[in-house]
Parts: C-alpha cells; structure tokens; sequence
C-alpha cells in the first residue's frame, strides 16, 4: 500500500515539475493511431485542448489530431518508422503545428521507446517543448545570410560584366541547363533572360539547335575532359545572333564538386574573340599577298627549326612538310656562311636583317630580303619572325622597298599590340580571377559554416564579421577597376575646394588603424614646418592615394614593423600657394629593382616568393600616380630589398589664411614628452613662437625629473602631455608617477597615433585628463590647451552630433527603385526617430510632394538611377513646382554614382548634397542634421 503511496506521489511531483518547465510528457501505444494512453497537464495546455475535448474529438488518436496538419504527422511517421527499423532506442524531431485558431507553431519532439508493452503494442514516453522563438529567429538569418549571398554575387555579376565577360551556372545533363546567368551572357548570345527562357527554356542544346556544329564541338569536349579526368577545359566557337550574323566566342568550363537533383554543377564563361580572329584573318591575307613568304623558326644553339611556314614557300622551294625540312639546304654558300655567323646574335634575340642568295626548286638563283624578329621563346631558344621579300627583279626592287618596310613596321607593330594586348588582358583576367574567388570563397565558406552553427551565437557573429570583411575587400577590388577605367577615360576632373589637412590625416590614420594594429606594427606621423592647414584640394582623391600607399605599406611589412608618415611644408614662389612633401617610409621587404619602374603601371604586381598572401587588382599605385598627374603632384618611390620602402609625395597647393584668433593661447608653461625627438622639438617651436615656454623630454623618468624639479621651484607646469609610448616606460606610467610626486596641479594630456580606448581606462585612473591624436598639428594643439587651461572648448562635434541624432517630429521623402536600399535607408533613419515615406522611382516622388501639405516634407533623400524619371528630372520638376518649399526644401543625392562629375550634375539641377553608396551612416546622419539646423 505505501509502495503504491509513494509512487502516486513521485509521479504527481514529476508532473508538477514538467508542467513547471513547461515541458509536455506523454505515454503512447505504437500502433496505427500512435495512442496517448496518458498525458501530463502541460501536454493538453501545448495543444491548446481539454483533456475532455481532446478525447471527445480526436479518442485520444494523434494521427486524427493531426488530420489538418499532414505535413507534421509525416515527419513523425517517417522518424519513427526509421528509429524502429533502425532498431534505434530513441528519435528526435523538430515538427510544424497548428494551434485550433490555424496559427502555426513549432515542437521539438522526442520519443523514447520503452520494453513495456500493453495489448501486445510497444509503450514509448514522448516529451514536447515550444521551439517557436528559436524557429523564427533561425528563419530570419537564413534570410538575412540569403541577402548578404545574393548583394556579394551581384556585386561579382557587375565586375564580370564590366569586363565584358559572360559567365554562367549549368547542370550537366542532356541540355547542359543553365540556371544562373550574369547579365552580359545575355548580351553576348542576343537573347533576353526572359527570350532565353521561354523561346529555349534554359537549355543549351535548344539554342543551339540551329548551329548543331558548334553543339557537336562542345560536346565532343566536354565528353573528352570527362574522360581524360580533367576538371577545365576551353574551346573556340563560331555563333550566331538572332539576325544570323556570325560571331566567334573562347567558352572555358570549369567542373565543380556541387550536385544539384544529383547533376554535377559546372560554371563556363565566354569572351568575344572576333575582333581577335579577324587580325589573324587579316595578317594571314597579309603574309599571303606579299612578293615572298614568311617563315616562323626556332634557334637552337646549332641549327634552324622551322614551326611554321607560308603556303607560297611550296611554290619557290621543294617544302611538303616544313618542320622537317633543312632551312639552311637552299642558301647559297656565301648566305649560308653568313647566317652560322649570326646564330649567336639570333640566340641573344638580336634582330636581324640580310640580303640572302637561294636557290629555288628549279635550281634558279634568288635574292631575298629577310628581315628576323624575335616574337617569343620555347624553353631557353628564341622564336623568330622572319619576312622574306623576293628582290631578284632589280626593276621593282626600290618600289618593294618602300612597301616592305611600311609594312613589315605596320605588320610587326600590329602583331606587337595584338600580343601585349592579350597578354595584358589574359593576365589581368587571370589575376582577378583568383583575386575574386579568394573573398567570394570566404563568403561562401562562412555562409555554410554559420548554417552549421546556427544556435552557437558567437560563431555566428564571427561568421558575419568575416563576410563583412569579404565583401569590404571584394568591393575595393570593384572600386579599384571602376576608378582606373574612369581616370583612363578621361572622365574624372579634380574636385577642388577647401579643406582642412588635420582633418584629412585624421581620416587616413582612422582608416589605418585596424590593419596597422592587427599587425602589431608602430606607426607614427610627424609634422615638419606645418603651418597652413586649410588648403584647396580634392580631399577624396587624395584621401585615396594616401591610403593605397600606407596599405601598401602595411601589407609588405611584416609584423612589429614601423611605418613612418611625414608631412613637411615649404613656401612657394606665389604668397598664396605652398608645396607640401609627403613621405611614406614603412621597414617592409622592399621591392625589387627591375620592378621599381613598373609599380606606377596599371595591373602590375610584383611576383614574389615573399608576398604569396598579398591580394590586390595591382591598379593601387597606377591610381596614385594617375590622381597626383591630375593634381598637379609627383609620386615617387625608392626601395631596398630587405630593408623597405619610401613613397615621396610632392603637391603643390593654394593655402588658406592663418586666423591669429585660432593660435591665441593662455601665458602658461608647458611640458611636452614624446619618444620621438622630431615632434618634441616642432611642438616646442609652434609654443614658443606662440609666447609660451616649453621644455620636452624623450623619456618617462627625464619627464617626471622635469615635473619634479618645477614642483619643488614652485613653478608647476600649467600642462604636461605625453605620449602614450616613450623610450623607457609607458605614458600611463609617467602620469601616475607625476601626479604621486607632484599632485593635481598640472593636467596631463595623452598623445597618440593609435586608438586609445585600450588604455583609457588605465590612462584616466592614473590621472589623464584628456587625449589628443597624432600628429599635433597647431590647430590641435592650441585647441587642447585652451580647452584644459581655460575651459574653452572648441569642439563641440559631440554635441552637436548627439542634438543632431534626434529627428523626432521630421518626415523626410525617400525614392530609390532598389528595394533593398530603401529597406536599409529606412530602418537606419526611422532610429533616429524620423518618419520615412518612401517611393520607387522619380516619377512617384514628384507625386508625392505635390500632394503632400506645404512644409510637410523636411528633406528629400534622392536616388539618381531610376525607371520611368531619374532623379535629376525629378528634382528639377519639384524645384519647378508653384509652391512655397518647393525651393527650399533640401534635396540630398543618394547614389552609386560618386565621381566628380557626378556630383556637379547633382548641383547643377538643384540638389543640395550628394552622399555616395554605399552609405556612410554618421556621414548621412550629420549631413541631412547640417540642413535641418540651418
């Protein structure tokens, strides 16, 4: 009796505690209607039903429960047939269900089979717990990845087309299906994504069904490289447009180990190569219509070997297969005497030109001009052009002379482009392949991995980070190759304004300071003589020369490294210019000799042993040059192998006036202490010359000496700053042994090139009260003194920027086509609480604001490339409008579209700003608070 007590109660606690924790228990028969024979409370309140009424409506049957969710009870049969058939003890599934309302919830069920058994079924016991959150929290990454994957491979589609290359997705079988295209595979075949789909349905063999020749070529490859194992293969196709005009692509597939319904997956891409062949074509009628022949030999060190031969050698000699033939056995002695002669010149790739004696088939004398040219190598022998004019009639021989070397010289330099100009483009092609592919597989590696972790948070946020990074560096490559075809094209012109050089700094070491710091590498900017810092340039384009150099400088320089940034300025020859010398010292590896002239050439890259890990397009420095040309600046390099490199920058500016209220400081005494003499020595200089006294000191101890010294006297300095690394010991440490010796009467001030907030902490309990950046230009300076001596603060960026991040009560009118975009715009600006309406293209923005009340709208944020009227139209049709804030209310640019000129297309039709894609947030955020708080 108590045995029976004892187990009432243990089950009623047991229940109680998995109704506590919400857990669902449940005792069922395997039979067809899986039976619940018992249930805790939590089951029926997870269910959503009575005990009652579940008996009533369904008889305790969950197979007629789940009459109206047939999806659910599939995967409980299917995962209960296979543990049993298994013989396995347990089984787990994660199952859809439906609330009686028809809301749709979701269970993670687990059912363990037990050795008991009732009427000859197998008793299991089956817990269910609510996994709705975590469903939806899991669905919404996998959309967010699913965008993330689908801007990375758009972004790769534009580069592809850009460079005119078609690249394509197929299955392997029997139509060699395509399922993804980029967008210039279908300007090269003719056809529409939308034609392609419904005239051929996205098969291969249909497109080619009128040309079943080159589908038989195709073919019989693909088939050839399935049999020899090899993974790539390529080959030359004639094709026709829609009109039935040919034209002549190079394919090159490339096989993959992704399987799609069981087909492998293989990538191709296509280039047009018409324009290609057709040299060939021309050069060929070329070489058939001269008065001679022309001939292809290899030198080896003691004989000719002819490759290849015209078909008018047949008719002058008795040649049936020229690679077997002697070239030497039809010379006469003198010409054959002449030519050993020159093997050791033709080994050197000397050029070579003679008048040679032969004698034809029918033993007739003949006079040839020859002219050799070495155009390649085989292994180490030299490969040689040679032109043979035939000069026996001695009537036409001045004529023929004139036209040979016309066009020998027209022949040789069209052969001479026609090859750079495919190297160039093979290896640039090459080289970008693998360049894309490196961040593109990174994406894609991530991607699977966070799939695989998606209920580990801290190896999903690692993930993401490392997609950002992909996508960050696959986007420079993008800028990288738009920029250089815009400079080329002449499309850029400097955009010069005024601008603030400390300004300018401060963005490139902000940009800097991951890499540098990921690198443990020391990184330093001095000034020298700096005394104008308002000067007129283009702050972006230069922006971007000084970081393609320190990037450079940061990722040949290995570990713990130094990077040196100095910035002199000089006086020119008119009052209101100056030339300022920017150098660029890193103690990297250092660049070869023979490469040194070629860096500043566009896709060059220095192959090296040393940089195996370095990626880039190899357009950086071609960048540099190309914008210091268009600034009317010089780029130069020197370099040491092993010992590193120097970028000197030279550019000549118009300055700004010096206003003698900016340099005003308070009388006071100053103590300045920096590992690095040079800035010590300038800092003391710009005070000095401002009247106030100003000692330094390379070293904590020298520093706290100096501090002790004034305190003792008296004369406390009225401010000490420190670097935050001196010679001996840290600045942290020098601060708090000053304030130990000397108390709170001087403010200490730390200096540094890097991030501070590592060591703020540290910093401010030893007794810092404020932090400058590096380099100490005199604005900087003056500023900070007045700041901490007086209590004039100059900045006040903060503030403004916190009142600036509160929009509450504007409605701000949004047009981008791309919805994407808008999604991201709006949820970025609805944070700082503004209202967003947004609109797809321009037409629908004019309606808006012409149907909105006068003054309802603040601000216009405007895409420029939309359907049905761009964004110029639309601003010039608002501004336009007869109504009051028709020209008044700002109108900001927001788009891709971020040269120059773009921006003074932007103005031109009334817009007030232009802010470049992608979007810089606090970029945004500042600008439209600039016009809200005019």
């Amino acid at each position: 009796m108590s045995d029976n007590l004892n187990y009432e109660q243990l089950s009623s606690e047991y229940n109680l505690l998995m109704n506590v924790l919400e857990v669902s228990v449940s005792k069922h028969l395997a039979d067809e209607h899986f039976t619940c024979i018992w249930a805790n409370d939590y089951y029926y309140q997870m269910i959503r039903y009575s005990k009652e009424e579940y008996e009533a409506r369904f008889h305790n049957h969950p197979d007629e429960f789940f009459a109206n969710n047939p999806e659910g009870w599939q995967i409980i049969t299917e995962k209960v047939r296979a543990s049993i058939a298994n013989r396995e003890n347990s089984c787990t599934a994660y199952i859809p269900m439906l609330y009686p309302n028809g809301e749709k919830y979701w269970v993670k069920l687990k059912s363990v089979y037990t050795d008991e058994y009732i009427d000859g079924c197998r008793v299991s016991y089956t817990t269910m717990t609510d996994i709705t959150e975590m469903m939806q929290t899991r669905l919404e990454k996998e959309q967010h990845f699913q965008r993330v994957f689908e801007q990375v491979s758009q972004e790769q589609d534009m580069l592809m087309s850009a460079l005119n290359v078609s690249v394509s997705k197929h299955l392997m079988d029997e139509h060699f299906t395509c399922i993804r295209a980029n967008e210039f595979y279908y300007q090269l075949i003719g056809y529409t994504k939308e034609e392609c789909h419904s005239i051929f349905h996205d098969h291969v063999d249909e497109f080619f069904a009128n040309n079943p020749d080159s589908w038989n070529i195709l073919h019989k490859k693909i088939e050839a490289t399935i049999a020899d194992n090899d993974d790539s293969y390529s080959v030359f196709l004639p094709m026709y447009y829609p009109n039935g005009s040919v034209y002549w692509v190079k394919l090159v597939g490339f096989f993959t180990d992704e399987y799609i319904d069981g087909r492998q997956v293989t990538y191709a891409t296509m280039v047009n190569v018409t324009d290609m062949l057709q040299i060939q074509k021309e050069r060929t009628i070329a070489y058939d219509n001269i008065p001679g022949f022309i001939v292809k030999y290899r030198v080896t060190p003691d004989s000719l070997l002819m490759l290849e031969a015209s078909d008018r050698i047949r008719n002058l000699f008795d040649v049936k297969d020229p690679s077997s033939a002697d070239p030497l056995r039809v010379l006469a002695p003198e010409s054959r005497e002449l030519m050993q002669e020159q093997f050791s010149h033709l080994r050197s790739r000397e050029h070579f030109e003679a008048t040679l004696h032969m004698k034809d088939k029918s033993d007739q004398d003949r006079w040839f001009q020859a002219s050799f040219s070495c155009i390649d190598t085989i292994a180490a022998d030299p490969v040689y052009l040679a032109v043979f004019i035939d000069i026996t009639d001695v009537t036409v021989l001045r004529e023929l002379r004139c036209k040979l070397e016309e066009r020998t010289e027209m022949l040789n330099n069209a052969l001479d482009k026609a090859e750079k100009a495919n190297l160039a483009k093979s290896d640039f092609l090459s080289r970008m392949s693998h360049d894309i592919r490196t961040p593109m597989n990174a994406i894609v590696g991530m991607t699977k991995i966070a799939f695989s972790h998606i209920k580990e948070p801290e190896k999903m946020e690692d993930c993401l980070k490392k997609i950002e990074l992909s996508s960050q560096h696959l986007l420079s490559l993008i800028n990288d190759v738009l920029d250089m075809s815009k400079i080329e094209s002449g499309k850029i012109t400097p955009n010069i304004s005024p601008m603030l050089l400390p300004e300018l700094i401060e963005n490139v070491v902000i940009i800097m300071q991951p890499d540098i710091k990921a690198k443990n590498q020391q990184f330093s900017v001095r000034l020298q003589n700096v005394i104008h810092e308002n000067i007129y340039c283009d702050a972006l384009r230069l922006r971007q020369a000084f970081i393609n150099i320190l990037s450079n400088a940061c990722k040949f320089t290995p570990m713990g490294g130094s990077i040196a940034m100095d910035i002199e300025e000089c006086a020119a020859e008119e009052a209101d210019r100056a030339v300022y010398t920017f150098t660029f010292a890193d103690t990297g590896i250092g660049i070869n000799p023979e490469f040194v002239d070629k860096i500043f050439d566009a896709f060059s890259r220095e192959y090296d042993s040393r940089m195996e890990q370095a990626e880039g397009t190899g357009l950086g420095m071609a960048i540099t040059k190309k914008v210091m040309d268009m600034l009317g600046g010089t780029v130069s390099v020197e370099s040491q192998v092993g010992r590193g490199t120097t970028f000197t920058v030279v550019l000549p500016v118009q300055i700004g006036r010096i206003t003698p209220a900016d340099i005003q400081l308070p009388h006071a005494r100053v103590l300045i202490a920096d590992a690095d003499r040079e800035v010590c020595e300038s800092s003391s200089r710009f005070l000095e010359e401002c009247g106030i006294p100003a000692d330094w000191a390379v070293s904590g101890h020298e520093a706290l000496s100096k501090a002790e010294e004034a305190h003792a006297s008296g004369g406390d300095y009225r401010a000490v700053i420190l670097d935050g690394q001196l010679t001996d010991i840290s600045g942290v440490d020098t601060a708090r042994l000053i304030r130990e010796k000397t108390g709170d009467a001087s403010p200490i001030l730390a200096i540094s090139a890097y991030d501070w907030s590592d060591i703020e902490p540290a910093a401010k309990a030893a007794g810092v009260r404020g932090f400058l950046q590096k380099p100490l230009f005199r604005s900087t300076l003056a500023a900070s003194l007045k700041k901490y001596l007086l209590d004039q603060d100059t900045d006040q960026t903060e503030d403004v920027q916190k009142q600036s991040f509160d929009f509450t009560g504007k409605t701000f009118l949004l047009a981008d086509d791309n919805e994407l975009n808008r999604e991201i715009a709006e949820v970025l600006l609805t944070s700082t609480g503004a209202v967003i309406d947004s609109v797809c293209n321009g037409f629908q923005c004019v309606e808006k604001f012409a149907g909105s009340p006068e003054g309802y709208y603040n601000l216009i944020l405007m895409d420029i490339q939309m359907p049905q009227m761009n964004g110029y139209t639309a601003t010039q049709k608002i501004r336009d409008l007869s109504r009051s804030d028709a020209r008044t209310v700002p109108i900001l640019a927001m788009t891709a579209d971020a040269f120059s000129e773009d921006i003074e297309a932007a103005m031109a039709v009334g817009m007030n700003a232009h802010l470049a894609k992608p979007l810089d947030i606090n970029l945004v955020i500042r600008t439209i608070s600039r016009f809200l708080n005019r």
